[in-house]
Formats: structure tokens, sequence, C-alpha cells
């Protein structure tokens, strides 16, 4: 790697969640003591952030670093769109969130580990290219109905019954926050209510192309094109029905191990097996690894119609629930610092 050099970063500036799990007041300052020229912006309100993303707009930075999980570089990017940004500067992401997917898409270590090393990078740095998703107007990196929303929803519901017990501490905080309190959410919450859901008979989905000639998978597991004729891709029971442009969900869970391999498609996913045929195999669906009733498609834009309404979730935020929704991929695409890469370039070996 060579070229000009972040230095004292003049050129950059950081984006701080402070709700973000592990966003803390030291860990802003530490940011500020290694790049004292940097702008920090660090939002605890609503208000604090959309005017952070005015100044930002005004004044772009060359390297904008995010601190925060998944639900923080989506609202950073519909912020800044939503204020005329035609073009996004390049994002480093931190892995300072509950769950980390896209920073882990991109290599992002502990953060302690990233901030040694920032004012040696160059302001040219390695980067990934994404063409982001749209969701009701929304940029997002992955979207979903069915478990993965009803999970997230799940987990903030537990969440916010044991507010009191968490701030005194104890057994409640472990089961209730981060990996520990999706786990729980999952097998006291979610799994015993999808049962009796299913009982009442299976939710039922259709897929409709709205774009391009979508490509799937063959029995050989070749990818080849649908047939323009057959504009509904899929007409059956569902468990999760998602779309993602890189492969992870929280905790490296690796919800669309295909993402990469069309550029400019959404990985598009159905999996129609019953809640306790998904526990059963709930580290190969972890993992990534290919299961009977894994449908894959590549599309440019779809259409769910579901049976019932059914929670659905946009980069790991709950938006409520719906019957009928449209994923597309967006016009705008984003370049994120490829922590990879870095680690290779700093160290002289790989990762």
């Amino acid at each position: 790697m060579s070229g000009p050099l972040i230095g004292r970063g003049a050129e950059v500036a950081g984006w701080f969640n402070t709700h973000a799990k592990r966003v803390t007041e030291p860990r802003v300052e530490a940011f500020r003591a290694t790049l004292p020229d940097a702008r920090v912006y660090a939002s605890s309100t609503f208000e604090e952030a959309e005017r952070h993303a005015d100044e930002l707009v005004k004044a772009p930075p060359r390297i904008l670093f995010c601190g925060g999980g998944d639900g923080t570089v989506v609202a950073l990017l519909n912020s800044l769109r939503a204020r005329g940004a035609t073009k996004f500067p390049l994002i480093g992401l931190f892995k300072l969130g509950t769950g980390n997917g896209w920073p882990s898409a991109v290599g992002a270590r502990r953060y302690e580990k990233e901030l040694r090393g920032l004012s040696t990078l160059p302001l040219e740095a390695p980067s990934k290219h994404f063409q982001l998703c749209e969701v009701e107007g929304k940029l997002c990196q992955f979207t979903g109905v069915g478990w993965d929303a009803t999970l997230l929803n799940d987990y903030r519901r537990n969440l916010e019954n044991r507010q009191q017990q968490l701030v005194a501490g104890g057994v409640a905080s472990h089961l209730s926050k981060g990996l520990g309190g999706y786990l729980y959410s999952l097998f006291r919450i979610t799994v015993p209510e999808e049962i009796q859901r299913a009982r009442e008979g299976r939710t039922q989905l259709k897929v409709e192309n709205l774009g391009e000639p979508a490509l799937t998978f063959d029995a050989k597991k070749q990818k080849v094109l649908v047939p323009a004729s057959q504009p509904v891709l899929y007409e059956g029971p569902m468990s999760i029905g998602a779309a993602g442009i890189e492969p992870y969900w929280g905790s490296k869970f690796m919800a669309f191990p295909h993402a990469l391999a069309v550029p400019g498609r959404m990985n598009f996913r159905v999996y129609d097996r019953h809640v306790l045929v998904g526990v059963n195999n709930m580290f190969k669906l972890w993992g990534g690894k290919e299961l009977p009733g894994m449908h894959d498609w590549w599309v440019t834009g779809v259409r769910l119609h579901l049976s019932r309404p059914m929670p659905f979730q946009v980069g790991g935020d709950v938006m409520g629930t719906r019957e009928v929704i449209d994923f597309k991929m967006a016009a705008e695409t984003v370049d994120l610092i490829d922590w990879s890469t870095v680690a290779k370039g700093l160290t002289g070996r790989p990762r």
C-alpha cells in the first residue's frame, strides 16, 4: 500500500452511534487521540445524527469511519442520501455493534487493533465495492421476512421487558444482550411461538420477479437463467425470505453465502422447512451450508406476497409487518475499507 497516509486525520471523520453495544466514551476518545485532526461525530439522539449528517454532506471527508452496528451504517447511508449525497465517501466499518455482519464481510477485527494502524492507513485504502439493496425507499445491505425479522423483534421485546433487571445487572444482563440474548430469545420466544403458528398452518409465500431475468442453481449447482416465461420464482411454504449483497447477518451467521457470486445482483433466498427442522440444522444454517429446502436466486428486483402479515427487517432493524413487499437493487453503491487486505499490508503476511 502506498500514497498519502491518514496521518493526524485532517481528511477523515468518525461517525459513532453512542447507543450501539460497544460504543463507549473511552472508545470515542481513543479515536480522537489517534486522529487528533479528524472530525468526530458522536450521536446520542436522532436530532444529533441528522445535524451531523448535514455537516458531512456539506463538507464530505475522504474517509468516513463508522462506529456502531449494521443498523448504524444503514442509518448513515440513508441520512446522507436524504440530504442529496450522490456519492458516498470511502467508509471504514468498525466492529462496535451487536452483530457486526457487514464489518465481518470486510474482515474487520477488534476495534482497538484497527485503531492502532489508522494513522498509517493510506487515504486511498484498499476497498470492496458494493451495490446496495433498496426496500421501501431505504438503502440496506440485507433485508428479509420470516424468522430473521421475528427473532429481531423477539430480542427487542425481551430486552424491553427486562430493562429494569438490566439496570441492576446480574444474570438477566447476560441472557438478554448480544449473542446470548439472541439465542435466549430464539429458544424461549421465537421457536415456541413459531411452532404454535405452524399448527395453524404454514405461512405461504409467492415470489414474483420484477427485474432482469433471474439466475438460480440447477441440479448440478451450476448457475442458470430462469426463463422469462416463468415470472413466479417460488410459490409455497416459507420460514425465511431474505436478500443480501454481503454474506453475513450478525455474529458471522452466513445467511447469504452466494451474495458475492453475481455482481450487481442480490442473493435472494427462501428456506421452506418447518421451524423444528431449522433448529435441528442451526449450525449448518449458521455456516452457510447447503441444506434441503434452501432455494437461491440472484435478482435485481422481486415482490413478495405473503399469506399473512409477517415481521420484516431492513439492515437488522425491525420495520413492522407486511403482506406484500418489494426488494430491489438500488442505484447507489458504496466502497468499504477492506480490512483483510489492510491487515496483510500492515503485517506482511495473511491474517
